[in-house]
């Protein structure tokens, strides 16, 4: 009886040691994929959240506390778009890069925390990819960067 009783207990400590630690961003149902950004001899790599619906794509990542340093999340749109982004409920400064639909990074704005002003490209872009701020600048990455997405996105 004592063992039927320990499996469950063994279960729940398995699912409770997978929800922290890397601090790698998390959502139901999430795909995470990694994004490698290279220009002039230079690359870095990030593994990323996708946020490919309306409903992540609205959620972000708000509500998150931090963020690894090579951690970051991919929005999808169906379409070239030129919709801003805002900080509200974000906690973490964010670089922000808008990129077109062949993978170049157009512009990086940043992003300061719960701030409600939208940051509005110049111009339409199919892609953003965020991440904790000065990532693109400490990695000497820039727009007119190639972000090389994973295969098989929604």
């Amino acid at each position: 009886m004592a063992q039927l009783l320990l499996l469950p207990l063994l279960f729940l400590a398995f699912i409770a040691s997978d929800c922290g630690g890397d601090d790698l961003p998390r959502a139901v149902g999430a795909t995470h994929a990694v994004v490698t950004v290279s220009a002039e001899g230079r690359s870095a790599r990030v593994v990323v959240e996708i946020a490919a619906t309306e409903k992540q794509r609205q959620q972000g990542l708000m509500l998150r506390q931090s963020m690894d340093e090579d951690a970051g999340m991919l929005f999808l749109f169906p379409a070239d778009t030129t919709v801003g982004f805002w900080m509200h409920n974000t906690y973490i400064p964010l670089d922000i890069a808008y990129i077109d639909v062949s993978g170049s990074v157009l512009e990086i704005r940043k992003a300061e925390p719960l701030n409600d002003t939208s940051l509005t490209p110049r111009g339409p872009y199919r892609y953003t990819l965020e991440v904790n701020q000065g990532w693109f600048e400490r990695h000497g990455l820039g727009p007119g960067a190639r972000v090389t997405l994973p295969s098989g996105l929604p």
